[in-house]
């Protein structure tokens, strides 16, 4: 069976932005400066068929207009990675936001490619309207953060990945994992907060992002980077986590997915 992987060469100039696969980000960066890059996208794509891609252009924290030469270039190159390497099968077009206007504080723009991917995911699509359920989301969102960050202050790993089931099975099915690989991901996490990391608490003025047609939500911070996250006060380094919630129909609890 065929493994078919796809990348966004990227480049972005004096901006945030952020890349969604069918209203779900995949991706975000401050760019305060000129940076390109290669961002993986199987793991917005959920089966077979068409998908759109969007990029939100937004001005850097503490700006309210673009800066006048922002934008973001990029081209979508499909690879077989069946045998291990990368083998370049074709490029989309290159695409680039249209320039930055004054009184205008961001830019939209979507494309459509084909992915010709054999696998389908058992994810978001099966989720609710979280805009339309009878309990208060950003309440509900702080519980599960707070259900996370205590497993961690009790050095309770195995609760804590155990979050993360379903969403790192999917991750390994879109990414052609196999197990070890899988497992060292969250691992290699648990190794890093073993080793001076410490769990942030939730931000009381972080706010609600929904994707997914709003059937995923999740908590951001004021500089819009995810509310969950982990600081290293000596090496001043951090790891965020962009940890995105549904709940399924049929069911009433919010899970990781």
């Amino acid at each position: 069976m065929s493994q078919i992987y796809y990348e966004l060469d990227c480049s972005a100039l004096m901006c945030y932005f952020e890349v969604r696969i069918n209203d779900v980000c995949v991706f975000s960066l401050n760019v305060d400066g000129q940076a390109a890059m290669d961002i993986p996208i199987n793991g917005g794509i959920l089966e077979k068929g068409e998908h759109n891609i969007e990029i939100r252009v937004l001005p850097l924290p503490g700006s309210l207009e673009l800066h006048k030469e922002a934008f973001v270039r990029y081209k979508v190159i499909e690879y077989d990675v069946s045998f291990g390497d990368f083998k370049y099968i074709q490029q989309f077009e290159n695409f680039q936001t249209s320039p930055a206007q004054t009184g205008i504080p961001f830019i939209i723009h979507n494309s459509v490619f084909m992915a010709n991917v054999s696998y389908k995911l058992d994810a978001w699509q099966n989720g609710v309207d979280l805009k339309d359920v009878s309990f208060n989301i950003k309440d509900a969102l702080i519980s599960e953060y707070e259900k996370m960050i205590n497993s961690l202050t009790d050095e309770n790993y195995n609760d804590f990945i155990g979050k993360f089931k379903k969403k790192e099975k999917n991750n390994a099915i879109a990414m052609y994992l196999n197990q070890d690989e899988s497992q060292s991901r969250i691992a290699a996490l648990v190794d890093d907060l073993k080793t001076g990391f410490k769990v942030m608490p939730i931000a009381n003025d972080s706010y609600v992002e929904y994707s997914a047609h709003n059937k995923l939500a999740t908590l951001k911070r004021m500089n819009r980077m995810p509310a969950f996250y982990f600081e290293n006060s000596e090496t001043r380094e951090e790891i965020v986590l962009d940890v995105r919630f549904c709940t399924l129909k049929g069911k009433t609890e919010l899970e990781v997915i």
